[in-house]
């Protein structure tokens, strides 16, 4: 019975050793194999399990003239013990690596050792995803430590538990460890400064799983010194889901928002020279009109006084007076569209039939009496649009007079208007003129105040800064170019208005029912 129960672990013994993919060895004090269990061709050479019995491991296993350094099959003899050793196969990125563990059989009765099994294991795979996993770890730690932003860790309470040099840097440290010392451990959320300016509101948010994005948001560093930054926090999660920390980015950009507050200033006394530059050469003109023609209203009542008032100088008078309303009429209209252009009355934002808009427009042009060829595609009824009636009546009759002082003087002058719905619920009215055209270096200029290229009668240069400033606050724009056979085009978009944009999507809705 104990012969049967002998051949029946001898057999499940064996059975296990085979499934091990190097090779299992019973090895005696000499290193010689007394038995195989298994053995993979990696091992064996080619050969038999029987053909590798009586011969030394170290020779047909390893392929060495002599026991391998730190054989685990010796040292497990000498200790009773079992021991291992890793063998490093082949060179770079080809290398395979092995583990040979060594394990004693004793005796039935405790007195000694039957022999020493060396099962040899295939590491490989496992080493080189370690290797992989090391080398990226170190790649990850030369890009966090080089980085030239500030990039850091916090933990769930809001400690930093990870910084980094480039934060150093921003806090003012001279050092890392300085800043390890002072930061690591330092409750961010409790600072009163991070409280003070709302960020620790969004870092609880980030500690609860939202990630968040601040852009030049203004904060007070660890110092107490205001500065403006980038701020990014990504939440870290285990396996299961559950925010671990934060991972956080900054990037400081004081220096920056510094520059573009010193350009925005510059172009707003840029600007505001400009107006004024403009503002007195259109009220000085006039007014300078006013005082000769003043002048000259003054000699002819001296004359009347004199008593040699005339019928000349009568007219002269009169003369003199009407000039002096002109101008005086002008520099009320100058003074008017300035305070059109700086005054934000609310406009309506109406259903506005654009069709009998043109219609309106332009039988009070009455273009039959002028010299142009007027070519009108405008289908109708055109979609309603949504703003105000007078403005968009004055944005229209601007653009267009101006087309018509653009080709005043042309042999074959003409001009179009074209309107078409375009898609995000927007319609289109483009007005085009055969005329000069308007310089690329002067199309940034044109919706600027006082900006003109007529003369001096023709106009103040405001009517296209009303047109600008009307159509932004109606949800419309404006633009300018050049057309391919010489002259302008100004392109004015408008809002549908709301009901008829949603009639629109819902009639191409697929699931509408036509």
């Amino acid at each position: 019975m104990m012969e049967m129960d002998s051949d029946k672990s001898s057999f499940t013994l064996q059975s296990v050793m085979r499934l091990l993919c190097g090779g299992s060895f019973l090895i005696g004090r000499d290193l010689r194999i007394e038995w195989v269990g298994s053995v993979s061709r990696r091992w064996s050479g080619g050969k038999d399990a029987g053909a590798l019995k009586g011969k030394h491991c170290y020779s047909v296993i390893m392929g060495r003239r002599r026991p391998c350094e730190m054989c685990p099959v010796l040292r497990s003899y000498g200790s009773g013990r079992t021991e291992q050793l890793e063998i490093k196969v082949g060179k770079g990125a080809d290398a395979e690596y092995f583990v040979f563990t060594a394990s004693p059989l004793e005796e039935e009765d405790g007195r000694g050792l039957v022999g020493v099994v060396e099962i040899i294991r295939d590491v490989t795979a496992f080493r080189r995803t370690e290797e992989n996993l090391r080398q990226l770890a170190e790649f990850n730690y030369e890009i966090v430590e080089n980085a030239p932003v500030a990039i850091f860790t916090i933990n769930k309470k809001g400690e930093f538990s990870s910084v980094n040099p480039a934060l150093a840097t921003l806090s003012g440290f001279d050092s890392m460890a300085k800043a390890k010392d002072k930061l690591l451990g330092f409750n961010w959320i409790k600072n009163p400064y991070t409280k003070k300016c709302g960020m620790a509101n969004h870092i609880r948010e980030g500690l609860k799983g939202k990630s968040f994005q601040l852009w030049d948001f203004p904060f007070i560093n660890y110092w107490g010194v205001p500065q403006y930054i980038y701020f990014k926090g990504v939440p870290i999660k285990d396996k299961d889901g559950r925010v671990d920390g934060l991972l956080c980015i900054i990037e400081d950009t004081t220096d920056r928002v510094r520059a573009r507050i010193q350009l925005m200033q510059e172009a707003k006394m840029s600007m505001i020279g400009r107006l004024t530059t403009g503002i007195a050469h259109e009220l000085n003109n006039p007014l300078a009109t006013i005082t000769a023609n003043a002048e000259l209203a003054l000699e002819s009542l001296e004359n009347l006084e004199g008593g040699r008032f005339n019928k000349r100088d009568l007219d002269e008078f009169k003369e003199s007076l009407k000039v002096i309303e002109e101008q005086a009429f002008r520099c009320t209209k100058t003074i008017k569209s300035l305070l059109d252009v700086t005054r934000k009355k609310e406009l309506g934002k109406t259903s506005i039939d654009l069709n009998e808009l043109f219609d309106e427009l332009l039988d009070h042009i009455n273009f039959q009496r002028l010299p142009v060829r007027f070519i009108e595609d405008v289908p109708s009824p055109l979609p309603a649009v949504k703003g105000d009636f007078d403005a968009m009546r004055q944005v229209f009759l601007n653009v267009i007079v101006n087309a018509v002082d653009a080709v005043e003087g042309q042999a074959d002058a003409a001009i179009w208007i074209k309107a078409r719905q375009m898609p995000g619920n927007t319609l289109e009215v483009v007005i085009e003129d055969n005329g000069p055209g308007i310089p690329e270096s002067m199309r940034e200029l044109i919706f600027e105040p006082f900006f003109t290229t007529k003369g001096i009668k023709k106009g103040t240069g405001l009517g296209l800064t009303l047109c600008y400033d009307f159509l932004q606050r109606m949800g419309g724009n404006i633009e300018v170019g050049q057309r391919l056979n010489g002259g302008s085009v100004f392109r004015i978009s408008l809002p549908l208005y709301a009901r008829q944009a949603v009639a629109e999507e819902v009639y191409r809705d697929p699931g509408f029912d036509r």
